[in-house]
C-alpha cells in the first residue's frame, strides 16, 4: 500500500450526520472557558538517579515546593475565552508544553487553580477527572509517534469514544468516518495504518481523534512544527475551519511567531516559567512592550535583512529553572536593564556600564591593560562618583586577573574575572528594580480595546 501525499487530500466537506453528534456550534468569544490562577509546576532535580542528568521535566511527576526544584511553570495566571485561540510562544525550554499539559492534568500542578467552566481541574481526581477529559483534549507535536502504528486509523479515532463509553460499535464507526471527512481525509481510508499517510495527514488523524469525544477545549502542542511550510498552512486552515464550525477553543503552543500570527486571536509570551506579555495579536505584533517579545519578533526571518536595519540578538544563555533570577527573570539577558536608583548615571554612562558588565560576566574580550579596557568600553561616558570607583576596581581586577590564592580563596580557583563579575553584579544588577521586584503592569492598548499586559519595569 503506497504512501498518500498531502496533495491528494480532498477538501474538508460535508455537514456530518446528526446521529454522530457533529452538529456545528457558532464560534463567538464569550466568557472565560479556562481560568488559570497562580499555577505552579515544579519538578525534583536532585534526587536519586536524576542528579547530574539532562533533565526533561515532562517525564517526571511534580513534587512539593522546594529550594532545589525545577520551576518549569511558576505563578502563571491568564484566561482563555470560549471560542478563541490563545497563542503561547517562547524559546524551547521556557515551560510552554509543561503549562499545556498541566492545564489538561496530564501533569499534576504543584500549586494554583485551573478553572474549567467553574470547576477547578487541579482539585479533581479519579472518576471526576476522567469524565472531564472528554471535554478537554490535546494534539501532540509529533504526528508519527503519537499514533499507534499497530492500530488502524478507525481504531485510533474510536479509542477515546470507547474509553468514555460513547455510542455503540456502529455509532463509533460512523462518527470516525464522518470525522475523517471533516478533517480532509477520505473515509475509505478507515482501515489503513498510520504508516500509509504523510506527516500532514497523520496530524489530521490526530485532530480527528481529539474531536471524537466532542471536546470544547483543545491544547495544540506545536502541532505543525514538524511539517513542511506548505503543509502547515493546510493543517492550520483546517483547524480554523473546524474551530468555526464546532465552536472550539484552542491553546496553541508554538515557537514560530508566523504560525502564531496566522491562527491566534490573542498571544501570550512565556519566558522561564513566567508569562511576560499578553495582548491581542495585532497589538502584540504592532506594539510589543517587553524586550523579550521585541527580540523574538526581530528574530523572524525576512527576505532581505539588509533592508531592515540592525536586528536585536539575545545574548547569553537561558538561566537554570532550578535557580531562576529574582525579580524579572529576563533581566540577565535584557538589553534594557534599569540602572540602580541610588546611582546618578547618565544614559550613555549606564549603557557603557551595562555593556562592560555583560562582557565581563561572559568573558567576551581578551584581558589587556586598564587603559585599553577603559578606552574600549568608556571612551565617551565614564561613570562618576561611587559608581566610577566600582567600575575602576572591576577594570583593575580584569586587567591583573589574579590567579593565586587569597584569604577568601585558599585553593586559588577564583580569578580577577570572577571577582569583577561579582563586584559589578552586586553593586549594579542586583540593586536594579529589575532584580528586586517581579514586574506586573497593564495599560491601554494602541490597537483594539483589550488590556495589554507586559511584565517589564520600563512601564512603571
Amino acid at each position: 500500500m503506497g504512501l498518500m501525499s498531502d496533495a491528494e487530500d480532498p477538501a474538508v466537506g460535508g455537514d456530518g450526520s446528526s446521529s454522530t453528534g457533529l452538529e456545528g456550534t457558532e464560534n463567538t468569544h464569550g466568557e472565560p472557558l479556562i481560568e488559570v490562577d497562580g499555577l505552579r509546576t515544579y519538578f525534583s532535580a536532585d534526587s536519586g538517579l536524576l542528579a547530574g542528568l539532562s533533565f526533561e521535566p515532562d517525564r517526571f511527576p511534580p513534587v512539593s515546593l522546594g529550594t532545589d526544584d525545577v520551576k518549569a511553570v511558576d505563578d502563571v495566571s491568564f484566561e482563555i475565552r470560549a471560542g478563541e485561540t490563545l497563542g503561547l510562544v517562547g524559546e524551547s525550554g521556557c515551560g510552554k508544553s509543561t503549562l499545556g499539559r498541566t492545564i489538561l492534568r496530564l501533569i499534576d500542578p504543584t500549586a494554583g487553580t485551573i478553572r474549567f467552566r467553574g470547576d477547578d481541574l487541579a482539585a479533581l481526581s479519579g472518576e471526576q477527572l476522567r469524565q472531564k477529559r472528554s471535554e478537554i483534549q490535546m494534539i501532540f507535536q509529533d504526528p508519527q509517534s503519537s499514533l499507534d502504528p499497530r492500530m488502524k486509523v478507525g481504531q485510533i479515532i474510536e479509542e477515546p469514544m470507547r474509553a468514555h463509553d460513547m455510542f455503540d460499535e456502529e455509532g463509533r464507526r460512523t462518527r470516525a468516518k464522518a470525522l475523517l471527512e471533516k478533517v480532509g481525509l477520505d473515509p475509505r481510508h478507515y482501515n489503513r495504518h498510520p504508516h500509509a499517510f504523510s506527516g500532514g495527514q497523520r496530524q489530521r488523524i490526530n485532530l480527528a481523534r481529539a474531536l471524537s469525544v466532542d471536546p470544547d477545549f483543545i491544547v495544540c502542542d506545536e502541532p505543525v512544527s514538524s511539517l513542511d511550510v506548505s503543509i502547515q498552512a493546510q493543517v492550520l486552515n483546517t483547524m480554523a475551519e473546524l474551530q468555526e464550525e464546532f465552536g472550539l477553543t484552542y491553546l496553541f503552543i508554538a515557537h514560530d511567531l508566523s504560525v502564531i500570527r496566522h491562527i491566534s486571536d490573542r498571544v501570550a509570551v512565556m519566558y522561564l516559567g513566567h508569562i511576560v506579555e499578553l495582548a491581542e495579536k495585532t497589538e502584540l505584533f504592532e506594539n510589543p512592550q517587553h524586550p523579550y517579545t521585541k527580540a523574538l519578533l526581530e528574530s523572524i526571518p525576512v527576505p532581505d535583512p539588509r533592508e531592515t536595519g540592525a536586528r536585536g540578538v539575545l545574548e547569553g544563555e537561558v538561566p537554570s529553572p532550578v535557580d531562576p533570577p529574582s525579580g524579572c527573570r529576563f533581566r540577565t539577558r535584557c538589553p534594557k536593564l534599569i540602572a540602580p536608583e541610588t546611582d546618578a548615571f547618565s544614559v550613555q554612562e549606564w549603557e557603557a556600564t551595562r555593556a562592560f558588565m555583560r562582557a565581563v560576566k561572559r568573558r567576551t574580550f581578551e584581558p589587556s591593560s586598564e587603559s585599553a579596557i577603559r578606552a574600549r568600553f568608556f571612551e565617551e561616558a565614564t561613570p562618576q562618583g561611587e559608581a566610577g570607583k566600582i567600575v575602576d576596581e572591576a577594570i583593575r581586577l580584569v586587567a591583573t586577573d589574579r590567579d593565586g590564592p587569597d584569604e577568601g580563596d585558599p585553593d586559588g580557583t577564583r580569578t580577577g574575572w570572577d571577582e569583577a563579575t561579582d563586584l559589578l553584579l552586586e553593586n549594579f544588577a542586583e540593586r536594579s528594580i529589575c532584580a528586586r521586584e517581579r514586574p506586573r503592569y497593564e495599560f491601554e492598548a494602541e490597537h483594539g480595546d483589550e488590556t495589554h499586559f507586559a511584565a517589564c519595569h520600563l512601564h512603571r
